[in-house]
C-alpha cells in the first residue's frame, strides 16, 4: 500500500510517452509535495523539430534579478527564489521513441507548502515554450516603459497605430511588433513582395531589430512594419509572422526573402505556406567573401565563379556543372557550400525565375534600410534613441517618397526613340520603371529574331562582344488575345516586359503595350484612391483611407485638449458638458443621413 503511494515520485529511467505526459507528472508531484513547479530550458532537433530534452524546475529555482521598480514603492514585491535545485529532466530515448528520466533532485532549500495550498499548473504550450525558454529574455523594465511610452505617443497621433506584445511566462515584454497608417496603406499597395530582415541589433541588451520592406511603384524603399525581438527562435518568428498579417487584416505576401536563419524558414512554413520564401542574395554575397577570401592565394578569385552560380545559369543543367566545377576548386571541408547547395531552389536564378520577384533579392532593399540606422546609432545606443532615430529614417524615407512624387511630374525622362511604345511606356510607367523598360526596348534593337513554326519565335542578341552574355529567348505571340510569354519569364519575374518580347511585338507591328502586361503596381496611378473603370466612370478603390484620415484629423484636434482638461476637475467637467452638447447637435443633424 505504502509502494502504490509513492508511485507519484520519479525516478531515474522512469519513461513517458510525451513531453505533456512528464509535464503533467511533475506538476502532480509538486501539488502533492508542496511547491511550484516551473518549466527550464530545453533542447529541439532543428532538422526534424523534436524537442529532445526538458528540464524541469521548482518555482523557487534562481535568483530574481535587480528590479528598478521596488524603490518606488513601499512595498517592494517579496523574494520568492531561493536559488532551490530541486529538478528534473529527461531526454528523449531514440530508439524507443520515449522521454526518460535522466536527472532526479528532490531536495528543497526552502520550506515547503501545505499540499492543498499548492495547486498543479495547467494550460501551458510545451511543445512552444520549450525551445523558445533556451534563449527567451525578458525586456529590462527601463526599455519597456520606453517602448510602451512609444506606442501610447503614436497611438494618440494616429487611429491607425497598430502594435502587439509577445509576453514570458511572468508576464514581462519579450517581443513586440507595429505598424502604423502609412505602412498599413504601403502594403496594401505594395506589399506583393516583401523582404523581412534582422541582422541590425539594436544595443547593449542585444535585441534583434526586424523590419519589413518592399518596392514602391518608384522601385524605392517603402517600410511596412517593424519588430523588436528579444530571441530568434521559431516560436518568436511564428509570433512576429502571425501579427504582422495581423495588422494587415490577413493579407499575404506573395514572395517572402529573408537571411539564412532556420529558425525563421521553419516559422514561415508554418504561418505562410502558401507564400514562396527565398533568400536575400546579398547575405549570402557577403558569406561567400568570408568563406572564398582564403583561396584568393592563387591569384583566382572564386567568389566570381559563385556569383555566376547566383545570376548567370538559366538553366538547371548549367547551373549543377557550374557548382560542382567550383566545389571541385575547393577544399572537401567546405560544409558551408553542401548547406548552402541544397537550398539552392531558395537563391539560384535558375530556380527562383519563375517565382514573382521584382528583383528585390539583388537590391538588399532593408540592407540600405539598417546601414541608414547604422549611421545614427552606435552599440552603446539605448532603446530610446534607437526608436527616436527609427522614426527620423521613417520620416527621411517618406519625403522621399514626396520628392518622387513631384519629380514624376516636373521631371520627365527622355525619349531616346520616338516610338509609338515608349511615348506609351513613359506616360503610364513612374521614371524608373520607364527607364528600365527603355533599356529593355534599346536591347531589342540589337537583337535577330526567327520565325519557327506557328506562333513561336526565337529571339537572341546579335552582338557577341557585349559584356554582359545576354541569353536568347523563346517567344510564343498568340495575336487573336494578344497573348505572349517568353522563356525567360522576366514579366512574370518582374512585371516588366523583357526585351525577346519587345522584339517580337515590333515584329508584329504593336504599337502599345498589351493592357494586361501593364502592371498597375509599376504606373504612376499605382497610389490613386481611385481608379477608372472601362466606361471612364471613377470608381473607389480604397474608400477607408479617407475615412481614417478624417478620423487622425479630428484625434489630433481633441487629443490635446482633452489631456489638457483631464489634469483639472473643473475643466473636465466643463470639456465635457461642451463635447455632449456637441454630440447631441450631431446626432440632431446627422442620425438619419446615410454615412
Amino acid at each position: 500500500m505504502e509502494e502504490q503511494q509513492d508511485d507519484f515520485v520519479p525516478y531515474l529511467g522512469k519513461e513517458f510517452q510525451t513531453l505533456d505526459e512528464a509535464w503533467s507528472a511533475w506538476s502532480d508531484y509538486g501539488g502533492r509535495i508542496g511547491f511550484g513547479v516551473r518549466l527550464g530550458y530545453g533542447h529541439k532537433n532543428m532538422k526534424d523539430d523534436i524537442i529532445t530534452s526538458k528540464l524541469f524546475l521548482c518555482s523557487c529555482e534562481g535568483k530574481r534579478g535587480v528590479d528598478k521598480r521596488d524603490h518606488l514603492t513601499k512595498k517592494p514585491r517579496a523574494e520568492t527564489r531561493t536559488g532551490c535545485q530541486a529538478r528534473l529532466k529527461i531526454k528523449l530515448d531514440k530508439g524507443i521513441q520515449k522521454y526518460k528520466v535522466v536527472e532526479f533532485i528532490s531536495e528543497h532549500n526552502h520550506p515547503l507548502q501545505q499540499p492543498e495550498t499548492c495547486f498543479p499548473i495547467a494550460g501551458i504550450d510545451i511543445h512552444n515554450n520549450c525551445s523558445r525558454d533556451v534563449q527567451k529574455q525578458a525586456m529590462k523594465y527601463g526599455s519597456a516603459i520606453a517602448v510602451m511610452k512609444y506606442f501610447e505617443k503614436h497611438a494618440l497621433e494616429d487611429p491607425s497605430f497598430k502594435h502587439f506584445e509577445d509576453t514570458t511566462q511572468e508576464g514581462e515584454i519579450a517581443n513586440v511588433i507595429w505598424t502604423d497608417a502609412n505602412m498599413i496603406v504601403a502594403y496594401a499597395r505594395f506589399g506583393d513582395v516583401v523582404e523581412f530582415d534582422t541582422t541590425f541589433v539594436t544595443d547593449n541588451e542585444k535585441w534583434a531589430f526586424g523590419i519589413f520592406v518592399g518596392f514602391n511603384h518608384f522601385r524605392e524603399i517603402v517600410i511596412f512594419g517593424a519588430a523588436l525581438m528579444c530571441d530568434q527562435t521559431k516560436e518568436s518568428f511564428e509570433w512576429v509572422f502571425t501579427k504582422f498579417l495581423e495588422a494587415h487584416d490577413g493579407k499575404k505576401p506573395v514572395t517572402i526573402f529573408t537571411d539564412q536563419n532556420s529558425a525563421m524558414g521553419h516559422a514561415l512554413e508554418k504561418v505562410i505556406p502558401d507564400t514562396r520564401h527565398g533568400f536575400c542574395t546579398w547575405h549570402i554575397e557577403q558569406n561567400c567573401v568570408k568563406y572564398l577570401s582564403r583561396y584568393k592565394k592563387d591569384g583566382i578569385d572564386r567568389t566570381r565563379d559563385f556569383n555566376a552560380c547566383i545570376y548567370r545559369y538559366e538553366e538547371e543543367k548549367e547551373f549543377e556543372d557550374a557548382f560542382n566545377a567550383l566545389k571541385g576548386k575547393l577544399d572537401d571541408s567546405e560544409t558551408w557550400l553542401e548547406l548552402l547547395y541544397d537550398s539552392r531552389e531558395k537563391w539560384a536564378h535558375c530556380f527562383m525565375k519563375n517565382a514573382y520577384t521584382l528583383g528585390i533579392p539583388c537590391t538588399q532593399a532593408s540592407g540600405s534600410i539598417n546601414l541608414h540606422l547604422k549611421a545614427y546609432l552606435n552599440c552603446k545606443s539605448g532603446i530610446c534613441r534607437f526608436l527616436e532615430h527609427f522614426d527620423r529614417v521613417l520620416d527621411e524615407n517618406r519625403e522621399k517618397d514626396i520628392k518622387s512624387e513631384y519629380d514624376m511630374t516636373s521631371k520627365i525622362p527622355k525619349l531616346k526613340w520616338n516610338v509609338p511604345i515608349l511615348r506609351e511606356a513613359r506616360k503610364l510607367y513612374t521614371p524608373k520603371v520607364f527607364e528600365l523598360f527603355q533599356a529593355e526596348f534599346e536591347l531589342s534593337g540589337s537583337a535577330h529574331i526567327e520565325c519557327l513554326e506557328g506562333n513561336t519565335f526565337t529571339v537572341a542578341m546579335c552582338d557577341i562582344d557585349n559584356e554582359i552574355p545576354r541569353k536568347s529567348g523563346q517567344v510564343v505571340w498568340i495575336r487573336e488575345d494578344q497573348t505572349v510569354s517568353c522563356s525567360c519569364k522576366k514579366f512574370e519575374r518582374e512585371g516588366i516586359l523583357c526585351w525577346h518580347i519587345l522584339k517580337v511585338l515590333n515584329r508584329e507591328d504593336i504599337k502599345v503595350i498589351p493592357p494586361r502586361y501593364i502592371l498597375n503596381r509599376w504606373t504612376k496611378a499605382a497610389k490613386d484612391v481611385t481608379i477608372v473603370d472601362i466606361e471612364g466612370r471613377r470608381v473607389v478603390e480604397d474608400p477607408l483611407l479617407d475615412v481614417r484620415n478624417r478620423n487622425a484629423d479630428l484625434v489630433r484636434i481633441l487629443t490635446p485638449v482633452c489631456g489638457k482638461a483631464a489634469q483639472n476637475e473643473e475643466q473636465a467637467q466643463f470639456l465635457r458638458n461642451e463635447l455632449l452638447s456637441v454630440r447631441r447637435k450631431y446626432e440632431e443633424k446627422y442620425e438619419n443621413l446615410p454615412i
